[in-house]
């Protein structure tokens, strides 16, 4: 790949591992509140279930509780301490969920790594994807996904070019989107130059650091106004300051579980992975389960047959969540039971305390 090219394949890098010695990790942030304390359990279960062969790293804040940290180090994960990270001026944040996202930019300052792949906890694993930490980039430049902005639903907060037209997916089609992602793009539409910060590979410098916190502590009118403006804190900034540095990747590292209805164009439940939870979050409601009959012949407890809601695809809409998401939710249950069921066999001490984040 050069440095003109704006999509890579990462497969391509798959037998080539990193340089001897060079240190990698994936991150995790876990900020003011435990809530997501499952998710990056399960997280933590998927690499260790597709045999990833790297760390995954927990940022956190200090005023997390400590009993979450607890829960953290017991179950064998690397805890890291950060600093909020925050800018000076005023913000727009469309979602409270979004306040403290900002701070996953400190792991710019990660420096003693070689490679990191920040990845959030509401994502989980269906096959090994080891060769991110393998793919060139230079040192001013990240690896990341589109972010999806055909707002189907008609979300009121989306800006208006948020169209199915305008979104970067749009124009890729099976099967050649798992290997030639389209480029990303840093003038027009605007649309193609924004990404979805879910997953991110990246090589931490004190200068990529430097200048991002000298954004968000400008005291530029120019620059105030523009972080004002931004409606997706860590993924506006990472647009704007990697604008034509930016490589995309195949849309199968995030895919977010919209894509199964909304990008029928492309998407395909057995080429997942990594599996992005946007929005409601498959631990706040358990999905429908078997009934015995169906359990015992299928062997799953819940219904996540991927011919399940198969009518569900691009444009339908007022589906309730509930049934849209089945299959995706259904997924992370099955390995969220299964973990918990390691947990109590080995004794962990924290499986009370996880299961009051959890549906019952």
């Amino acid at each position: 790949m050069t440095t003109s090219e704006l999509s890579i394949n990462p497969l391509d890098y798959k037998s080539s591992p990193p340089a001897s010695g060079e240190k990698c990790a994936w991150v995790v942030f876990l900020l003011t509140s435990p809530s997501y304390l499952p998710g990056i359990l399960v997280l933590a279960a998927s690499l260790r279930r597709y045999k990833s062969k790297y760390p995954l790293v927990v940022a956190i804040n200090p005023a997390l509780p400590p009993e979450t940290r607890s829960a953290l180090q017991e179950a064998g994960l690397e805890v890291r301490v950060v600093q909020p990270l925050l800018p000076t001026g005023k913000v727009t944040i469309i979602a409270e969920r979004f306040v403290d996202t900002w701070t996953k930019l400190a792991l710019f300052d990660f420096v003693e790594y070689d490679r990191l792949v920040l990845i959030d906890g509401d994502m989980m694993l269906k096959q090994n994807m080891d060769e991110l930490f393998n793919i060139p980039l230079e040192p001013d430049q990240i690896a990341c996904n589109f972010a999806c902005v055909c707002n189907l639903d008609k979300s009121s907060w989306a800006p208006e070019d948020w169209t199915r037209e305008n979104c970067g997916y749009t124009p890729s089609h099976h099967p050649d989107a798992l290997t030639h992602p389209q480029p990303a793009q840093s003038t027009t539409p605007r649309t193609h130059s924004l990404l979805n910060s879910g997953l991110v590979v990246l090589t931490p410098t004190h200068e990529n650091a430097q200048v991002i916190r000298n954004l968000l502590t400008s005291t530029s009118i120019a620059d105030q106004e523009k972080v004002a403006s931004w409606m997706f804190p860590d993924q506006d900034l990472l647009a704007d300051v990697f604008r034509g540095k930016w490589i995309s990747l195949p849309w199968s590292y995030n895919a977010i579980k919209t894509m199964r209805y909304w990008h029928g164009n492309f998407y395909r439940d057995e080429e997942v992975r990594n599996l992005h939870y946007i929005c409601d979050k498959p631990w706040q409601r358990r999905p429908r389960r078997n009934s015995q009959e169906e359990k015992e012949r299928t062997g799953k407890v819940y219904s996540v047959s991927p011919g399940d809601f198969e009518g569900i695809k691009d444009e339908t809409l007022g589906i309730p969540s509930e049934d849209a998401d089945a299959v995706t939710h259904g997924w992370w249950w099955e390995e969220y039971d299964e973990m918990v069921e390691g947990m109590k066999r080995d004794g962990y001490a924290w499986t009370d305390y996880l299961e009051r984040l959890v549906a019952q």
